[in-house]
């Protein structure tokens, strides 16, 4: 096994619309579409996409729901055979409204299952066995506890912080508790405004800064279309732009791909930081022409584009 996952799934609803409504706006729905999502799911297809042989752990309910998120890990060759079942419990699932112009809002209904998922219901033999295990350190507990077994048998490991602070700290994950797991973390890509908060401080040197006593791994965070910045573990940047010439369908998903490329190039394949950023830039462009989270491209997408 390539890559083992505890992290978030969903299904998503996604929504098209003529225009984002303001406060006590109106909008027209112009189609209603169902597909999987779920950020930390998208990441792992992504590498499965590339060609990494991936699985995932997890809680899911015994509704349709979690039927659906079962059946698109499998169809996308995700092996999901260790996730368990909560009976009559809802899984959770997401509205995503998208404008013409690939704006967005998400809606999220967490249901009854996903925060349920315990540490002694984690699979640690089955994490021990991956090369990388990968998080958003979501549901908390479990997580920081695959994090635990993966660290301590020697295996690369990375966390993608993909909501704000106070969203983390609101599903579980107190502030001290995410700044103690980034002792365990080779790879740590959280999202601009979580980083901010985290560290108190928009300046990006000072971010690094303030990780360091925790965090000795590579720090990665995407500027949306300005692309995204790395620190290596000896504090050098590497900056690459978004990819250009490319019609914007919708930019749900892209951060994902561009993650689900770093685990596939850098923390798999040993590619240099540089050529490895370059790499997953491409991923997230090409999401961005389609549809939908999972739009993820294969290799031969991305080696086209290179």
């Amino acid at each position: 096994m390539d890559v083992v996952s505890i992290s978030t799934y969903a299904m998503d609803v996604l929504m098209k619309v003529d225009t984002l409504p303001g406060e006590d706006g109106f909008a027209v729905v112009t189609s209603n579409t169902y597909t999987p999502g779920g950020s930390g799911t998208n990441v792992v297809v992504q590498a499965a996409r590339l060609g990494a042989k991936c699985g995932f752990l997890g809680l899911v309910g015994t509704d349709s729901i979690g039927e659906d998120i079962l059946k698109s890990l499998a169809e996308e060759k995700v092996d999901a055979s260790r996730v368990l079942r909560k009976e009559g419990a809802v899984s959770l699932h997401t509205d995503i409204v998208v404008d013409a112009a690939g704006r967005k809002f998400i809606l999220l209904n967490m249901g009854d299952a996903f925060l349920d998922y315990q540490p002694e219901s984690v699979d640690t033999d089955y994490i021990k066995e991956a090369k990388v295990f990968y998080t958003d350190l979501l549901p908390y507990a479990a997580a920081r506890a695959g994090l635990r077994a993966a660290k301590a048998a020697g295996r690369k490991t990375a966390f993608n912080m993909q909501v704000e602070l106070p969203a983390m700290n609101g599903f579980g994950a107190p502030t001290e508790g995410i700044l103690e797991s980034l002792r365990e973390v080779d790879l740590f890509a959280p999202c601009r405004a979580g980083l901010y908060q985290l560290c108190g401080t928009e300046d990006l040197d000072a971010c690094l800064a303030f990780l360091r006593p925790y965090f000795k791994g590579t720090l990665l965070v995407t500027l949306g279309s300005r692309g995204a910045v790395a620190f290596d573990e000896q504090d050098r940047r590497y900056e690459t732009p978004s990819m250009q010439g490319i019609q914007i369908v919708d930019t749900t998903g892209a951060g994902d791909a561009f993650m689900g490329g770093m685990l596939y190039t850098y923390l798999l394949q040993g590619m240099p930081l540089q050529q490895a950023i370059e790499f997953s830039t491409i991923c997230a462009g090409i999401t961005c022409t389609k549809l939908g989270a999972r739009s993820a491209p294969t290799l031969e997408e991305v080696r086209a584009r290179l």
